[in-house]
């Protein structure tokens, strides 16, 4: 989901320079649901299904003029050449240099000739889907601001300790900030050890919407997350977001948004080969990442000082 969103913005310039009567974004169900009811994507289609899961060994019959793939797989390229579609263009899904990705994606547009402005991940939240997410939240009891908090990630390498959240979670309630807690299809273990150290009154957010996810964390004082796919869900919703490397390098995969801060501490394995990454049980660079890292991390991000 965070490579999506950060492709966002090609995405954008894709579909303001084209001005296709039709603009289908196609890709894995647990991703591009973030898309729905966007008003710029005229569908959603999921890749694990015909007729783009044929692909791979016959073509099929694809009603477009234009394909853009991300991707460098030329199987793709003439597969959907054979299937019809006139124009294919490959665009490298990763960096070979240490830009962000979102800037290597709208560079790899140049070369098609599409010209584009830089802007940050926007997924275009309607007013009644954050007046569904204030309804929801006030018919839980929570009418002052609070904060969303993720203690999870798509592997265990990419964790900061949850004890150590935990206390950066009951230190934030202290300026009356209530915590709101998300926890993942693949977050079981970090969420339960989590909440196991919160010891004040929290919401339980479990495997919420997409959408309905971001409409809340939108409205959130602050957002604290791993490097994950919500975290990127976060810095594009709008809401002030500080998320915590470790394994990866945040200059290329960083969520970018109008309020976004990391912290790295550079340990000297990071970032880590992946070969290295599947021998490690819990990544050095996040355990040196210490509670008042994280204390002055969130004090830069909303310009306050403690206890003020």
């Amino acid at each position: 989901m965070g490579d999506l969103i950060l492709a966002l913005p090609a995405l954008w310039s894709l579909y303001w320079s084209l001005e296709p009567e039709r603009f289908s974004v196609a890709g894995h169900p647990w991703a591009i649901g973030v898309l729905e009811d966007v008003p710029w994507v005229t569908e959603l289609l999921d890749v694990n299904l015909s007729p783009f899961s044929t692909l791979w060994w016959r073509p099929s019959r694809l009603d477009f003029t234009h394909a853009v793939v991300f991707s460098n797989s030329t199987e793709w390229e003439r597969s959907l050449k054979a299937s019809g579609i006139g124009e294919v263009w490959l665009m490298p899904p990763f960096p070979r240099r240490r830009i962000p990705l979102l800037h290597h994606h709208l560079e790899g547009l140049r070369r098609y000739g599409i010209l584009y402005k830089v802007a940050f991940p926007d997924l275009s939240l309607r007013d009644e889907e954050r007046e569904s997410a204030r309804t929801f939240l006030k018919q839980r009891g929570i009418t002052g601001p609070y904060f969303v908090i993720h203690p999870g990630a798509g592997s265990p390498q990419k964790i900061w300790p949850p004890e150590r959240m935990a206390e950066i979670a009951r230190w934030a309630s202290r300026w009356g900030y209530f915590p709101v807690v998300v926890e993942g299809p693949a977050d079981g273990a970090p969420c339960s050890a989590f909440l196991k150290a919160l010891g004040i009154p929290f919401l339980h957010l479990k495997h919420p919407p997409l959408r309905f996810l971001c409409a809340i964390i939108s409205q959130g004082r602050f957002f604290l997350g791993n490097d994950s796919g919500i975290s990127h869900l976060a810095a594009a919703s709008g809401c002030p977001t500080l998320v915590l490397f470790g394994p990866t390098d945040p200059v290329l995969w960083s969520p970018r948004g109008v309020s976004v801060r990391w912290i790295w501490k550079r340990a000297e394995c990071a970032p880590c080969s992946g070969e290295r990454r599947r021998g490690c049980r819990r990544c050095k660079a996040m355990e040196a990442i210490s509670v008042e890292d994280v204390k002055e991390g969130l004090l830069a991000l909303l310009g306050r000082e403690e206890g003020a």
